[in-house]
């Protein structure tokens, strides 16, 4: 028997017929009932858990889930790909433009000329994979 402190409230009868029958199918004194179900209530557990979805329902969302997942790992590995081929050859370009060239002048130039860069690429994925509208706004396709 759990020893503290007594508290006490008022029940409708049917009320209380209902938690005595809860308390001897668990087993359970009505006191111990009470304490056990205000704690879970406190908890927000529900002690009879019913799935939100079937074994088969979470299977076919895993599966497109890894689905997704492996076609947004493709894009990426794609993507970077095109981005760095497109950095890569601009270095080459200013580099075979001036020989001999330092680092900070590399850097320069491709800070400079991102813009350009950039609508290079948008240029070349236009109508593929996206497209841009009169007032230059871009969406995918």
């Amino acid at each position: 028997m759990v020893q503290g402190q007594h508290v006490a409230t008022y029940v409708p009868e049917e009320l209380l017929e209902d938690w005595d029958e809860m308390a001897e199918e668990m087993d359970m004194s009505r006191s111990e009932w009470l304490m056990a179900m205000v704690e879970a209530g406190r908890k927000k557990f529900d002690r009879d858990i019913q799935p939100d979805e079937s074994k088969r329902d979470l299977r076919q969302r895993n599966t497109q889930l890894w689905d997704d997942y492996q076609e947004a790992s493709s894009e990426l590995k794609r993507l970077k790909t095109q981005l760095h081929q497109t950095e890569r050859r601009a270095i080459v370009e200013f580099v075979e433009d001036n020989q001999g060239c330092q680092y900070k002048e590399i850097a320069k130039h491709l800070q400079k000329t991102r813009s350009s860069r950039l609508t290079k690429m948008l240029d070349a994925l236009n109508g593929d994979e996206i497209e841009i509208d009169e007032e230059g706004r871009v969406y995918c396709l």
